[in-house]
């Protein structure tokens, strides 16, 4: 895990984000600070796609997410012959609707692709 900040601008106004990086299941001290959670899964790896899935189900059980701002985002640094892409598009977007008021989108690091976004 991490910790970062960084200033944006969202409709003219100027907010400061404060980014804590998870690893593992969110406990009752993360549910109850949190105010958007970011569900990351590689779109190589089911087990990734699953364990979002799980995360997400246990962090409704401690808070409920109606109140929060989710995104879930994809990852594809690593597709290639050897690693190929087992979660597709359909499915990652079901599983956004199925969490609410969910954002998705598709990055790549390496290309730049939405990681402004």
């Amino acid at each position: 895990g991490g910790q970062f900040k960084r200033e944006v601008t969202v409709d003219g106004q100027s907010h400061l984000l404060l980014i804590r990086e998870e690893a593992g299941a969110p406990d009752a001290q993360f549910a109850s600070w949190a105010g958007a959670v970011i569900f990351v899964f590689s779109l190589e790896s089911e087990s990734s796609f699953e364990e979002v899935t799980q995360l997400h189900a246990l962090l409704s059980d401690l808070r409920g997410t109606s109140d929060l701002a989710l995104a879930l985002v994809g990852t594809q640094d690593k597709i290639s012959s050897s690693s190929p892409r087992v979660v597709e598009d359909g499915r990652a977007r079901a599983l956004c609707g199925d969490m609410r008021r969910c954002l998705y989108y598709e990055t790549c690091a390496t290309y730049g692709l939405n990681v402004d976004r």
